[in-house]
């Protein structure tokens, strides 16, 4: 998830989250709160060791070829839609780019 952000128009569902899990103040404007949830999830992976693709001895060339159907199979399963923006094709391929490493 290095450099990801959270998508404009979804933030206060984000600062709902970060302030539950009491990672963000509040005084601490929605936007602030989404990255300090955003911070808070990549240090949790982390600590928790989360594997990446990579790690389990995915291949690269596959892992990227496979991403247009995977993409299609993630918004197909309607998972997707518990989002507080729901990603376009095109944004999942990119997420699932982003962790491969």
């Amino acid at each position: 998830m290095r450099g990801r952000t959270v998508r404009a128009g979804a933030e206060s569902r984000y600062d709902d989250c970060a302030r539950a899990l009491e990672v963000a103040a509040d005084g601490d404007s929605d936007a602030l709160a989404a990255g300090k949830l955003v911070e808070a999830l990549r240090a949790l992976c982390q600590d928790l060791e989360v594997p990446t693709p990579q790690a389990h001895g995915i291949d690269k060339d596959e892992w990227f070829r496979l991403l247009p159907l995977m993409a299609e199979q993630a918004l197909a399963s309607g998972s997707p839609a518990n989002n507080p923006v729901v990603p376009t094709v095109d944004e999942i391929q990119d997420l699932y780019a982003q962790i491969y490493a």
